[in-house]
C-alpha cells in the first residue's frame, strides 16, 4: 500500500518533536501560578465637592442619551409612516 513511508515520516518527526520538549515538573498550583503576593491598593478619598460634581456630569450625559433615544425613536417612527405610504398606494 502506498503512504506508508509518508506516515513513518510523521510518527518519526512527532516522537523527536516531544523528545525535544520540556519535561514538565509542575506539582501544585503554586508552581502554575506562583506564590501569593498581597497587593495593596491605596485608593484616592473623594470629597462631597468631587462626588457632586461626578454626580452632575453623570446626569447631563443621562439626559443627553434619553435625547437621542428620544430623536431615534421619532426618526425611526416617521421612516416607517414614510415607507407605509409609498408602498401602499
Amino acid at each position: 500500500m502506498g503512504g506508508e513511508g509518508s506516515m513513518m515520516h510523521a510518527i518519526k518527526s512527532m516522537k523527536l518533536n516531544r523528545s525535544m520538549l520540556k519535561k514538565r515538573k509542575l506539582k501544585s498550583k503554586d508552581d502554575v501560578y506562583g506564590t501569593k503576593n498581597v497587593t495593596e491598593l491605596y485608593f484616592k478619598k473623594s470629597t462631597q465637592r468631587d462626588i457632586a460634581r461626578i454626580r452632575k456630569k453623570m446626569f447631563i450625559q443621562k439626559e443627553k442619551e434619553k435625547r437621542h433615544m428620544i430623536y431615534a425613536v421619532i426618526a425611526t417612527i416617521i421612516f416607517f409612516f414614510i415607507l407605509y405610504l409609498l408602498l401602499i398606494p
